[in-house]
């Protein structure tokens, strides 16, 4: 890894320097304006018996998980007239006709073949269920025998594919190719499942594709299965700013972010794959939004292989994601209550897992207010993973730049770090900054659980906590000694790290094995 010359040291420089993740954020938080009027005490630990019902309804016959596809909002169509209508290719105007004046309750069947449209299809009614003939397969831009395809290359501007707001909303069996904007697009919606729905731009690595394949946004009870997700300039698979998601057996490559889980509350992450995107799965919270993200488990995941160049990364842009380093397998970020277990990582050349503080975004608290303080990371449980090997030793794929400042502030510590013996950046890291102000003695004041992993052979140490901020300020005025002697280095059997969770435990998704 190259060396980097700092110039400068200032507090600014030094907080990039951690986080390299804009406080902005994605663009589903455009409309959210957090109340500057209002303190956090950040004197106060986490507490983590807080906000741990999810789980505790009656669960559905298949997984336990109540809002598994079942209607658990108020709304439901039974006992309702439903009607069904049906189109075929060459049929487009009469579907925008229909969607826009439709019943409630009402399935709209999509023949095989390929539709083509100029603006988006909009839907704001309840009870719609869109299904088609199947989502065909990567690549496939035109509908065939038993696909369908509906295509938005020559749409109008920054429209999306699918536009819906409707509770109990369902679409399968069908792709959206070329988007302008988003794919399929779902807000304040309950009830919402997407199912064998495929969302896929012709070119790889253009930052003008659109942002987001699958989208659900500021609803509640939300399903993703067997779904696939590629070329997306942002996400491929996001869920954000909303409560009880499943997302499952779905497939993600070739986007900016794999599989985004944001501001969420009770989420079920299980047997995705996460491969080929800048980076592979994340969960994080921004400040400005109202929920406070917490219970997140990540079960079985395959995240291996993330270090296509950030294609985001334009020099006006301010999304999150946009500056996050290449090879980046996952980051957790004003994150609390996270589980990851039985998850695959490998071959990602920044890092595998980074567990980071949102302080290091944004340190005025007012601004984290809305969602009730949510900047700290705590109580993240890893335990019963695969760690593959062949991962943070090329951070951000040798193309460090000022906009990805984390990459850069790795391979200035690393670069140093090889003169001591370090190996590449660890499995684990921990940017070492502690929002409660404990005592550096305290090695583990967030609770961050490494236990019971696979390690490739031979792996000295796993685990890193950067001490970021004070050893950045270091590294960022030419004392790459200096900075990395503050840094810390551990085998992943550290006693302090060794720990069994948090309690209560997890209860989300306890039912799938």
């Amino acid at each position: 890894m190259p060396r980097l010359q700092w110039t400068r040291a200032t507090r600014a420089t030094v907080l990039a320097l951690v986080g390299a993740l804009s406080l902005t954020g994605c663009p589903g938080d455009e409309d959210d304006t957090p109340d500057s009027g209002v303190k956090v005490d950040a004197g106060t630990k986490t507490d983590a018996g807080t906000d741990t019902d999810a789980g505790s309804d009656a669960g559905s016959v298949d997984t336990g998980i109540p809002w598994d596809g079942g209607a658990v909002g108020s709304f439901s169509c039974e006992g309702k007239a439903q009607a069904t209508l049906s189109f075929a290719p060459g049929q487009e105007e009469e579907l925008q006709d229909q969607v826009n004046t439709m019943a409630e309750c009402t399935t709209v069947q999509l023949a095989a073949g390929t539709y083509t449209f100029d603006n988006a299809i909009t839907i704001r009614q309840k009870g719609i269920t869109l299904v088609g003939a199947g989502k065909g397969t990567k690549g496939e831009g035109t509908g065939g025998a038993s696909s369908t395809v509906l295509v938005f290359s020559n749409a109008a501007a920054n429209s999306n594919g699918l536009d819906v707001v409707g509770d109990r909303f369902t679409v399968s069996d069908l792709a959206v190719w070329n988007a302008k904007k988003d794919a399929i697009r779902v807000e304040s919606s309950t009830d919402v499942v997407m199912r064998r729905v495929r969302t896929e731009w012709a070119q790889e690595n253009k930052e003008d594709n659109g942002k987001y394949g699958l989208y659900p946004v500021k609803s509640k009870y939300v399903v993703i299965e067997d779904c696939e997700a590629y070329n997306a300039a942002d996400a491929g698979i996001y869920v954000g700013q909303t409560e009880y998601a499943v997302v499952r057996n779905s497939v993600a490559k070739q986007n900016v972010a794999g599989i985004e889980i944001e501001n969420t509350k009770y989420a079920y992450v299980l047997g995705n794959t996460a491969q080929d995107n800048t980076t592979g799965l994340v969960v994080f919270d921004l400040p400005g939004n109202p929920i406070m993200g917490t219970d997140v488990r990540v079960k079985n995941n395959i995240i291996t292989g993330n270090n296509r160049n950030n294609f985001a990364a334009a020099e006006a842009s301010s999304s999150t994601v946009s500056q996050v380093p290449a090879g980046t397998g996952t980051f957790m970020l004003a994150s609390r209550r996270v589980e990851l277990t039985g998850n695959t990582w490998g071959n990602n050349n920044t890092v595998d897992v980074a567990v980071l503080s949102g302080l290091v975004i944004e340190d005025d608290l007012a601004l984290w207010a809305p969602g009730g303080g949510n900047f700290a990371s705590s109580d993240i449980y890893i335990h019963d993973n695969t760690f593959q090997g062949g991962s943070g030793d090329n951070v951000d794929n040798g193309n460090l730049s000022p906009k990805r400042q984390l990459g850069q502030a790795l391979a200035a510590l690393y670069t140093y770090g090889e003169t001591q013996g370090a190996k590449g950046v660890e499995h684990l890291v921990w940017d070492g900054v502690d929002p409660f102000g404990h005592a550096r003695s305290e090695l583990n004041p967030i609770n961050i659980c490494f236990t019971n992993n696979t390690l490739p052979s031979g792996t000295v140490n796993a685990i890193a906590d950067l001490d970021m901020v004070a050893a950045g300020t270091l590294a960022a005025s030419g004392n790459f000694a200096g900075g990395w002697a503050l840094t810390r280095h551990y085998p992943a059997n550290k006693a302090e790290f060794a720990c069994s969770g948090f309690s209560p435990a997890l209860t989300i998704g306890d039912f799938i094995k």
